[in-house]
């Protein structure tokens, strides 16, 4: 039967103890729970079954998803540390509604949406964004996570969004720059293989082109919005859109405002014009409408992200935002 808090679910001969919800979607349910056996907590993640039914062609795909997400997750922890995993998974496709359950590791932090309103928009004003820190310790291990999910899983995330990006921080209390990122949910990824997941012929939207599921959450890039099957550049559009967020102070592009197809081109020195313009050049050359105009791959970007590490200008650290009563020149604690 599905999961109910409080009570108890074996999950591949396991047996854990569901304690409250951590999410919930149209397609899922992610739950705390812990090992009932030693207590250690984990994340059950349910698949509603019901909401993968396709009304036109009467088939339910959640089979296929959850096959999707367990392979795609399984295969991008194999990157290293800072990913998460999956410890167990289970089909139960001989009840009649069948169930079927994914146990991963628990990633516990803040969500970057939170980390960003938590960090970033108490810095007195846009003009002292802390831009260097956040590229330095988010977007470049994303962009090297990311890398090796395109370079050797050929896999595409395609779901890049504020609230999928876990910000974990260490142990050591004293080191306050000591963050690091998690990208998790893994259920709309793709594996496309290695023959196409650098493959960006121009005009990429053709009949030439496969097609695939159209994805039209904020910050997609043109292809995956009008159905087209993802590529590595795709992922790179959707990092450009996280930049553009933080670079704005908490802006996302709407869909109302793209009228052409320069509109998917992302200027936060528009909206933003304390940014040094080397910041705003790499964000338009990620955001390109056409894929194949984009950096080439991840390595590509990750370069231009150090390079960005390097640029002078004002800003303040991690330690001033976590304290404002801190002198904004010397950095000394304000008596």
């Amino acid at each position: 039967m599905p999961i109910t808090i409080g009570k108890s679910i074996e999950i591949d001969g396991f047996t854990f103890n569901v304690k409250k919800i951590l999410g919930k979607g149209g397609l899922s349910t992610v739950f705390l729970a812990e090992y009932a056996e030693t207590g250690e907590e984990v994340a059950i993640k349910e698949f509603v079954y019901q909401q993968y039914y396709d009304p036109y062609t009467k088939k339910n795909d959640c089979a296929e998803f959850f096959d999707n997400e367990v392979l795609n997750t399984i295969a991008q922890a194999n990157c290293g540390n800072h990913c998460v995993k999956v410890l167990h998974y289970e089909k139960k496709e001989d009840l009649q509604t069948p169930e079927y359950y994914v146990v991963l590791s628990l990633i516990k932090g803040i969500t970057f949406l939170d980390f960003y309103r938590e960090f970033i928009q108490s810095s007195r004003g846009l003009e002292n964004l802390d831009l260097s820190s956040i590229v330095r310790n988010i977007f470049i291990p994303l962009a090297k996570h990311l890398d090796y999910c395109h370079s050797h899983e050929f896999i595409v995330h395609r779901d890049f969004s504020l609230n999928n990006i876990i910000i974990i921080k260490e142990e050591d209390e004293d080191d306050l720059h000591d963050f690091w990122p998690v990208l998790i949910d893994w259920g709309i990824s793709k594996y496309v293989g290695e023959e196409w997941i650098f493959h960006t012929p121009k005009p990429y939207m053709t009949d030439k082109m496969p097609m695939d599921i159209p994805i039209t959450q904020k910050g997609a890039p043109p292809e995956i919005k009008f159905g087209y099957m993802p590529t590595a550049a795709s992922d790179i559009y959707y990092l450009s859109h996280l930049m553009y967020f933080v670079f704005t102070g908490g802006i996302m592009r709407e869909d109302s405002e793209i009228l052409n197809n320069d509109d998917y081109v992302l200027s936060p020195k528009s909206i933003n014009w304390y940014i040094p313009t080397e910041y705003n050049e790499v964000v338009k050359k990620m955001s390109q409408y056409e894929p194949a105009d984009r950096p080439k791959d991840m390595k590509v970007v990750i370069k231009m992200l150090e390079e960005l590490v390097q640029i002078q200008h004002v800003h303040f650290d991690f330690e001033f935002f976590m304290d404002p009563d801190t002198n904004e020149i010397t950095g000394e604690k304000i008596q």
